[in-house]
């Protein structure tokens, strides 16, 4: 049994070890084609924006989303695992795809985060998610013309106002059924936030994930919860 463990440690370091230089290539490969339209803009047809408002946008925008992803990163890779975090932040919409899927697939196949078996499992979640996103946004694209002059009908335009507080209501209520002690403390704290004021993004984010640590350890240690095999 012991031969056996050993070698597929050294498999899975390899796989990790492999998943490491793909990731990197795929994400600066990504991150190079993002530029590639407003260089195309800029050199071809000369549209760039003045350069003072280029700058504050680019600061404004910096300033929440650092924070915030310095804190996603922190927070979903123990779940996600290695290869998982590539292709996530590769394809984007983690919070609401990628993560539910990954959660979902490491509780059918009974293995948890945090291990080889997770981090193997949670990929091949991540990698059905992608492709199925990109058919459903590929018949969308196909669709929205013929359907753009009914969806843009007054009657439903409602709708479309509560699509995201029902998306991240669901998968909300997902987690908080799995351990309601746990999210007593993340969403006593975001109602105190709304009250306060209209707190950024990059404040308010932090500030729940780190209530929902925190007590998590203080429940453990107390023995209110328990992690289970």
């Amino acid at each position: 049994m012991s031969f056996i463990k050993k070698r597929t440690s050294h498999n899975y370091d390899i796989y990790e070890s492999r998943g490491h230089i793909i990731g990197r290539i795929t994400l600066l490969t990504g991150l190079i084609f993002t530029f590639l339209p407003p260089l195309f803009l800029w050199l071809v047809y000369g549209i760039m924006p003045p350069s003072k408002e280029l700058i504050n946008g680019i600061i404004s925008i910096s300033s929440v989303m650092l924070p915030v992803s310095i804190v996603e990163i922190l927070a979903f890779s123990p779940m996600l695992g290695t290869n998982a975090m590539y292709m996530s932040y590769l394809t984007g919409n983690i919070a609401n795809i990628k993560l539910p899927s990954a959660a979902i697939a490491l509780e059918v196949a009974e293995v948890k985060p945090s291990t080889e078996e997770g981090d193997i499992i949670a990929t091949i979640a991540i990698g059905g998610s992608v492709i199925a996103s990109e058919i459903v946004i590929l018949i969308g694209m196909l669709l929205i013309v013929p359907l753009s002059t009914k969806l843009n009908n007054p009657v439903i335009q409602p709708v479309f106002q509560q699509i995201l507080p029902a998306l991240f209501g669901s998968i909300g209520a997902y987690y908080i059924l799995k351990e309601w002690k746990l999210a007593i403390a993340p969403l006593s704290v975001a109602i105190l936030l709304n009250l306060v004021g209209d707190l950024p993004t990059a404040v308010t984010i932090p500030l729940c994930i780190l209530s929902s640590i925190l007590t998590a350890r203080l429940l453990y240690k107390k023995k209110l919860i328990k992690v289970t095999d």
